[in-house]
Formats: structure tokens, sequence, C-alpha cells
């Protein structure tokens, strides 16, 4: 049991849970209307939660020396010593393969977004961005949206304006939640020579970036008000989460503080949870 308890942290569960959801979301939201068969959703959400445990774990063996610099990070399993640093990267190597495996069972196209999900965020933002630019996260938040992706096609071989906008939305409130944590924890990256945006830009000059992506993610999920079938139920959520996401971003922009961003950083995974339930009850409905 206190294995298992040291070894938990490593797959960044409320990740894994977050991007399944946002998989599952978008396959229901690609079979409105059809007869649903459950297997293939399942295969999904088992390779997709082996995909992102995976990236997780390798995060935290590429990551082990910054971890070990921040206070927040410093009791993360490999910085604490409570699991040898081979074992996290074994770990995540062999999730990351059986995700593959297990996703043979779907179609090609899903496939390749299991995999370039893991690819970029294990590849592109961790080994390559995270230590060389401020945009790191941006080009990173395509993670998120390589999952929609893959649900979608997971019930579906059509393609038009909903499964990018669902793709479009998760990559543009990437910048606003992760920045927004940044900004909390901004004493953390300087230490640590992290050339995140709040550190490298300032805190006022972050806090409009973040707006400016807020707006952006605000748009793209009104534009499904206009070309979704999802209807009243996805129109009126839209409404409410939208107003609270705006107020909250407007609100960290007046006063970009470290108790504002903490909020936006919680609210705005409210917001985009709210809109994926609302999609998932809206097609569930349909």
């Amino acid at each position: 049991m206190q294995t298992l308890k040291a070894v938990a942290p490593l797959f960044k569960l409320r990740t894994v849970g977050l991007l399944v959801v946002v998989a599952l979301v978008s396959a229901l939201a690609a079979a409105r209307g059809q007869t649903l068969d459950w297997t293939p959703l399942l295969v999904l959400v088992a390779a997709g939660a082996l995909a992102c445990a995976g990236s997780g774990a390798l995060n935290h063996y590429i990551d082990r020396d910054i971890d070990a610099v921040q206070s927040r990070t410093r009791q993360r399993p490999l910085p604490a010593g409570l699991v040898p640093p081979w074992v996290a990267g074994v770990m995540g190597a062999a999730m990351i393969v059986a995700a593959i495996g297990v996703s043979w069972q779907l179609n090609w196209l899903v496939r390749v977004f299991i995999a370039l999900g893991a690819l970029t965020y294990v590849v592109v933002y961790t080994c390559w961005l995270k230590r060389r630019t401020d945009q790191n996260i941006v080009i990173g938040g395509l993670a998120g949206s390589w999952a929609s992706l893959a649900g979608w096609f997971t019930t579906t071989q059509e393609f038009g304006p909903v499964p990018v906008l669902l793709a479009l939305i998760v990559f543009l409130w990437t910048p606003v939640h992760f920045w927004s944590f940044s900004l909390a924890h901004i004493a953390d990256y300087r230490r640590s020579a992290l050339p995140m945006l709040p550190v490298t830009a300032g805190e006022r000059k972050a806090a409009r970036y973040v707006f400016v992506y807020a707006l952006l993610s605000l748009a793209s999920s009104a534009a499904l008000v206009i070309w979704s079938p999802f209807g009243t139920i996805y129109a009126v959520a839209w409404l409410l989460l939208a107003a609270m996401f705006f107020v909250f971003n407007f609100r960290l922009l007046k006063m970009a503080s470290a108790e504002r961003a903490w909020t936006n950083f919680k609210l705005s995974g409210v917001y985009l949870l709210g809109l994926f339930a609302a999609i998932g009850v809206a097609a569930s409905l349909t």
C-alpha cells in the first residue's frame, strides 16, 4: 500500500482524468444520434489513460532536477527519494507502449492522435520547449487537442467544424490554465530558472497574455453554439461558464496577484470540465 501511495503521483491522475473526459465526450459528440458501441469507447479510455499516465511518469523522470529545486515539488516521489528514477522511466515508457498496443483495436487515426499526445507532452514540451522558450505551454497544449481528436475519430470518420472547435477550445484554454498556475508559483519558477512567461515577461504582461487567450478560448467555445447540434443545454451552460471565465480573467488582468492567479487556475478547470460535461449531456440526449 505504501508503494502504491509513493508511485501514484507519478501518473498525474488529475490530468489523466481531465483528458479522458475530453476524449470520451468528443467521442459521444461524434456519435450523437447513433447507436453507441461501448467497446471502442472503453478501449479509448484504457489507451488514453495509459498514454497520459505514462507521459506523466516520464515527465517526472525528465524533470527530477527541476522538481528538487522548487518548493512545491520537492516532495514528489523522485526528488524525495521514494521511487528510484529508473522505475519512473521504465514504467512511463512501458505504459505508452501498452497504450499504443491497446489502441491498435481502434482505427489508424485514433492510434496516431494517441501517439501524438504522448509525443507532444514528453518530447516536444518536456524535453525540448519547457527549458527553452516561454511559449512552451502554447505548443504543449496540443497534447490535449490530440486527445479530443482521438475521441472524435473513435466513433466517426466524418470531419467538420465541430471536432476542430473541440480541439481548439482545449488548445486555447491550456495557456490560460497553466500561465495562471505559473503566476501563482512564480517564485518557484524563478528559483528553477525555467522560462515560464510570468518570469520572462513579468506578471502584468503575463496576465494580459492570459486574458487574450481567455478571449480566444471563449470565442471558440461560443462558435459551438452556432455550429453544433448541442442545442439549449450547451448554450445555457456556455453562457454561465463564459461569464464566470471572463469575470475572473478580467479580475486577474486588473491585478496580477498570486491569490487571483490561483483562483483563476482552479476556475479555469471548472470552465473546461463544465463545457465538456454540457456537450456530453447534450450529445447523450440527442
